[in-house]
């Protein structure tokens, strides 16, 4: 049985699972603290800027819960040493060409570990198929959307793509997820009350969004769990989107495409 080993923040892990299951599953082993160092000493970038220092353990007691739902990992725990069978994962996956970012999440790290993206089967896994595994739906009656909205990842994002939704009774028919003070910003930044839903784990945040009908927000952990749980999505995008487009002869020409993916 294979080991995987992830050293990312949440979102980087949850795409990860994708490749794994597609590689029949395993064991995933979270390594705690060890992103800053792979940033300065692997992709030769001066810091991890917010990433410094994780996964801490509170992170890890966070997702856990979610990894241990997934039912092709055989075993979730912190990493003491074990023996890494898919180094290729955390050498470059976002890298792969020995450049820049070359694309899409999941496009990357079937490239990182050598699949061929243009065979229909793997296509179909990389773009079209869920790969979290479902779990018991959660939901606040009435709200069937489920929104999240983080400071990160805004660059030259004005909002103004929210408004229709606003303006249609978003307020009325969603729920938030994610921290208070992101719930406090986003009803200050568009005047709007929408109900707040705490989690306890990043288990419960991803049954309140597999008991929803869509997922509304931008990039960020709760959006990667919307895409693997296959849930249509709307994401806010960033100024620099049209910079970003696939450069390997991919399929996934954005970030994070899938069939029910929309972008504003």
């Amino acid at each position: 049985m294979k080991n995987y080993i992830t050293i990312g923040t949440f979102g980087d892990t949850i795409y990860s699972l994708c490749a794994i299951k597609m590689q029949g599953g395993g064991n995933l082993y979270v390594k705690l603290n060890a992103i800053g160092d792979f940033i300065r000493n692997v992709v030769g970038w001066p810091s991890a800027g917010e990433g410094e220092g994780r996964y801490t353990q509170e992170d890890y007691d966070f997702i856990a819960p979610l990894l241990k739902a997934q039912t092709y990992l055989h075993e979730v725990d912190i990493y003491t040493d074990q023996e890494d069978h898919c180094p290729q994962l955390l050498d470059h996956w976002k890298f792969h060409v020995g450049e820049r970012w070359q694309g899409n999440q999941t496009e990357c790290y079937a490239l990182a570990l050598g699949l061929d993206i243009h065979d229909a089967k793997i296509r179909s896994q990389l773009l079209f198929q869920p790969w979290l595994s479902r779990l018991e739906p959660l939901q606040v009656p009435g709200r069937p959307i489920v929104v999240n909205r983080t400071h990160r990842h805004l660059v030259g994002a004005d909002g103004s793509g929210w408004q229709g939704w606003i303006d249609n009774g978003l307020g009325d028919r969603a729920i938030f997820i994610g921290t208070k003070k992101e719930h406090e910003a986003f009803e200050n930044n568009f005047k709007i009350k929408i109900h707040y839903q705490p989690v306890s784990d990043m288990l419960e945040m991803a049954r309140f969004i597999q008991g929803s009908e869509m997922f509304i927000g931008n990039q960020s952990s709760a959006l990667s769990i919307a895409i693997g749980l296959g849930k249509t999505h709307w994401c806010e995008v960033r100024s620099d989107f049209e910079n970003i487009k696939t450069p390997h002869g991919g399929y996934g020409d954005v970030w994070f495409p899938r069939i029910n993916s929309f972008y504003f």
